[in-house]
């Protein structure tokens, strides 16, 4: 069989493409995990708490043992359909917002205290306490949640 000229080229291009595919997909699969975005040091785990379910209600108990008692801490309130981010910025005042990061669907577990930002542990997303983005990958803000307090009870609508 004799090679002509443009079979030389195809299988030439042909085994340069197959050579170069790991290399490439490798580095476009880690350039999330690679970030330069990513999470930084200053953000630390929020504390998760137990919320309980009553209708469209999550319901927080805010007692002094609480990880939400004192004003400027946060922490992630699991309950049987989530989890919410919960910051307590000064008395009486709690942000609630949706714990699922916007980019990737990561469920948001870090809180930067020294700038008040929620902090995504997959790519390094950041948003302020009204689920603003501050700082990327991610695009879309994070879902706000109505709250209000009943005696020692924090009250998150989150339906």
């Amino acid at each position: 069989m004799k090679i002509t000229r443009r079979n030389f080229f195809l299988r030439t291009a042909q085994s340069t493409l197959v050579l170069a595919m790991p290399a490439v997909f490798g580095s476009f699969l880690e350039s999330c995990a690679n970030n330069p975005t990513g999470p930084s040091g200053s953000a630390a785990g929020l504390q998760s708490i137990q919320g309980t379910t009553s209708g469209t209600n999550v319901i927080v108990s805010i007692d002094s043992s609480s990880p939400l008692s004192k004003t400027g801490t946060a922490a992630l309130v699991n309950y049987s359909n989530g989890g919410v981010l919960v910051d307590h910025p000064s008395t009486n005042v709690f942000n609630a917002l949706s714990s699922i990061c916007t980019h990737q669907g990561c469920q948001i577990n870090g809180y930067d205290s020294g700038s008040n930002q929620f902090v995504c542990p997959c790519h390094g997303s950041r948003f302020d306490v009204n689920g603003q983005v501050t700082q990327g990958p991610a695009g879309a803000p994070l879902q706000k949640y109505q709250t209000s307090i009943s005696g020692t009870q924090l009250i998150i609508k989150v339906g």
